[in-house]
């Protein structure tokens, strides 16, 4: 039990940006019909590929579950705050990175290694429920655009993506 508690506050200091957070409770609360406090295995392993973990084999799972917990064997189930703790440690342990390098490629669609404003414009409308206006995307251009090139290079984006 101490190991456990070791374990999770080692975990807990690993934060989760607001919105984030927002989107795993309410995946939580998606997969918790009868509002028990608990998932099965199989829609935490849903969770975590919904939250860009696709790439975690079924072991790298397990070993996550066991992380947090005294006999994984014996469960069948998972509460809250163990999703909240994986998702936040594998999100600060490289996660957040690799949704940045994700995200950068929708834009550089040519694998450029930079993104323009143009490119900026034709994605934007696809992901945002609002109009974005030139005036901002030059905005954008310009605080990721240190030696004002008027792109924005993968270094950068992933700088202001992962503040």
């Amino acid at each position: 039990m101490n190991q456990q508690r070791r374990e999770n506050s080692r975990f807990s200091s690993y934060p989760l940006p607001g919105e984030i957070l927002s989107d795993l409770q309410d995946a939580f609360k998606f997969y918790d019909k009868e509002d028990t406090g608990l998932i099965s295995i199989t829609h935490f392993r849903n969770i975590l590929h919904n939250f860009g973990f696709n790439k975690m084999s079924k072991k790298e799972i397990d070993d996550e579950l066991r992380k947090n917990d005294v006999d994984p064997n014996k469960r069948t189930t998972v509460e809250f705050d163990q999703v909240r703790l994986a998702i936040s440690y594998r999100w600060n342990k490289g996660g957040k990175e690799e949704e940045a390098k994700e995200c950068f490629k929708l834009f550089d669609k040519r694998d450029k290694g930079y993104i323009t404003a143009n490119d900026l414009k034709s994605v934007l409308p696809n992901y945002l429920e609002f109009p974005v206006t030139d005036a901002e995307i030059q905005e954008l251009i310009s605080e990721c655009d240190p030696n004002g090139t008027g792109n924005i290079r993968e270094r950068e984006f992933m700088k202001l993506y992962t503040q």
